[in-house]
């Protein structure tokens, strides 16, 4: 009996293939420059700031306290704009392929466990050991840390507030009736028009709420002065993701908001300078009820969105890609930001003596700082027993 060796038809064998999910690699290279500037941040606060931190070690060069205020005052007003809209836009997908009940246990693993380890671990520790000298000896080392109210989120607030976000994005397309991808119509990107009114009213907004709440006033930790911005941010995000938005952003709109967003920092840093320079002080840029004040909030309101918009464009189009440094330092990323806050200090208090000009200790303290938390993540934290489930 003859072997039938006829090939089949070439058309059986080209069967559809799935797509290739692309890795959006200049999302996470943001997340790891997000990181950096929130190391940036607080070696700022540890050499010019007054609250909001563990350890000063306050520099009197007028040049360098400069340079630092500038740096504090234009990155708040849109690095953790952006890590929330950037964790908006990864929360549809995850709950849509999780469940609700699978996405929430997750979220409680991933951002609140870190938070956890922060709140008890790492800050009573670290505040206690820096200001041990303040408080009754009559107290145990225990009983100090958790009677003091040390127990507190920290700088680690970013995910108490994100897992509570999360958690009622949750809730909600719990009770939503989901659309049928026939029903789904996608939004094409913004136009100008539209991101300008949404600058308005998100300024118009925040300079209301912050009469009543200004920027620096905590209630439970949390600066709610600062939330208007954040909610809407994180829900941008969500839309974003639904609508596609990030592949939509073209050549005409990144390069536009990208000269948008340098006027606005240029404007808003003369703002600052000029206060500076007339010791006028920078109480309006928390804010209360003044032309200026107004002024700034629009400022930093045009500044938080074009800045997503235009390095969303900038890194899409030109570090869409990881070099293997930069793919190993992605991967610690996340624990850097949870860990780093007692390495930034004890990098600080082990150069409090040195004679250095006063910018080259701002600067290396930071590069110093950075270098350490991506090598003791690395190294050290990540390597503890299911640190890489959570971590």
């Amino acid at each position: 009996m003859a072997l039938n060796t006829a090939q089949p038809p070439a058309e059986a064998d080209e069967r559809p293939k799935p797509k290739k999910v692309e890795r959006m690699f200049y999302l996470d290279n943001l997340r790891l420059l997000f990181t950096i500037l929130v190391i940036l941040h607080h070696v700022c606060l540890t050499y010019t700031g007054e609250q909001g931190w563990y350890y000063y070690d306050r520099i009197g060069d007028p040049f360098t306290n400069l340079v630092m205020i500038l740096l504090m005052t234009i990155n708040r007003n849109w690095v953790l704009h952006c890590f929330f809209l950037i964790s908006g836009y990864f929360t549809p997908g995850s709950l849509d392929k999780k469940g609700l009940w699978i996405y929430i246990k997750e979220r409680l693993i991933r951002i609140g466990i870190p938070l956890a380890i922060f709140a008890v671990f790492i800050r009573p520790p670290l505040y206690y050991f820096l200001h041990r000298d303040e408080f009754s000896h009559k107290y145990s080392f225990i009983e100090s840390m958790y009677t003091l109210k040390f127990v507190a989120p920290g700088p680690a607030w970013f995910l108490e507030v994100l897992l509570v976000f999360s958690i009622i994005y949750g809730v909600i397309r719990a009770f939503k009736k989901p659309l049928v991808p026939s029903e789904r119509h996608e939004r094409p990107f913004p136009r100008n028009s539209t991101i300008f009114i949404f600058i308005f009213a998100l300024a118009v907004f925040t300079f209301i709420f912050r009469i009543f709440l200004p920027a620096d006033k905590e209630i439970f930790h949390l600066r709610l002065g600062n939330y208007a911005d954040y909610v809407a941010f994180f829900a941008v995000g969500i839309l974003g993701y639904r609508n596609k938005w990030l592949s939509k952003l073209n050549d005409r709109t990144g390069l536009q908001w990208t000269i948008i967003t340098a006027i606005a920092m240029v404007v808003y840093s003369i703002f600052v300078i000029s206060s500076w320079v007339s010791h006028e002080g920078l109480a309006y840029l928390r804010g209360g009820i003044s032309v200026k004040t107004f002024i700034a909030t629009w400022l930093g309101a045009c500044i938080a969105v074009g800045t997503s918009i235009s390095l969303i464009y900038v890194f899409r189009k030109f570090v869409n890609v990881q070099p293997s440094l930069i793919k190993a330092m992605t991967a610690e990323a996340y624990a850097v930001f949870i860990f780093h806050s007692p390495i930034v200090v004890a990098v600080a208090y082990s150069i409090h003596n040195l004679a250095l000009w006063p910018f080259l200790k701002f600067a290396g303290a930071f590069i110093s700082s950075t270098i350490l938390c991506f090598l003791i993540c690395h190294y050290v934290v990540r390597r503890i027993p299911f640190a890489d489930r959570i971590l």
